[in-house]
């Protein structure tokens, strides 16, 4: 299920996005954990544990780990694809610093639409084809938008290329 449909705050979808990053370096996610990544303290974070479990996103016992459910992951990876995008895009092509990009696209992650992240995601496509010397640019970007056609599958990390 989409981030958007469960109504998710930009605050809880950041908490979705710290468990699934912690989770994938860590055996065991514990409260303290994400209170730390989130620079916020264990109550809260205990707090808006509590939300994400009663929407079914987690599962968590008082003293245990916190894990994400297949629903709770699905949404984690959604949000953290569409931060790593905005970070890409503001850090290899607007060339802000690393700071300054991971700040932006934490910020913009919560409300961009699916059509804006779709054609940035085009976008980005046309741009690294372009840098690596194959035809692209704008003018394949533009071509796609108008047609529909032209650009390649985007795959993403660990999945089958699937037309778009």
């Amino acid at each position: 299920m989409a981030a958007e449909a469960l109504n998710l705050t930009a605050s809880l979808e950041d908490y979705l996005e710290a468990i699934f990053r912690l989770s994938q370096v860590r055996r065991v996610v514990r409260v303290r954990d994400i209170a730390k990544a989130l620079d916020v303290t264990p109550p809260s974070a205990t707090g808006a544990i509590g939300q994400l479990r009663q929407r079914g996103l987690v599962t968590h016992e008082k003293y245990e780990d916190v894990v994400l459910t297949e629903e709770g992951e699905s949404v984690a990876v959604e949000v953290h694809d569409r931060h790593e995008e905005l970070r890409s895009f503001f850090q290899d092509v607007l060339l802000l610093e690393p700071e300054a990009a991971e700040r932006e696209a934490c910020t913009l992650e919560h409300s961009i639409s699916a059509l804006t992240l779709e054609r940035l995601r085009r976008f980005l496509v046309c741009v690294r084809r372009s840098a690596e010397g194959q035809p692209g640019g704008l003018a394949a970007f533009r071509h796609f938008i108008e047609t529909g056609r032209g650009l390649p599958a985007i795959r993403r990390e660990g999945e089958e290329a699937t037309p778009r």
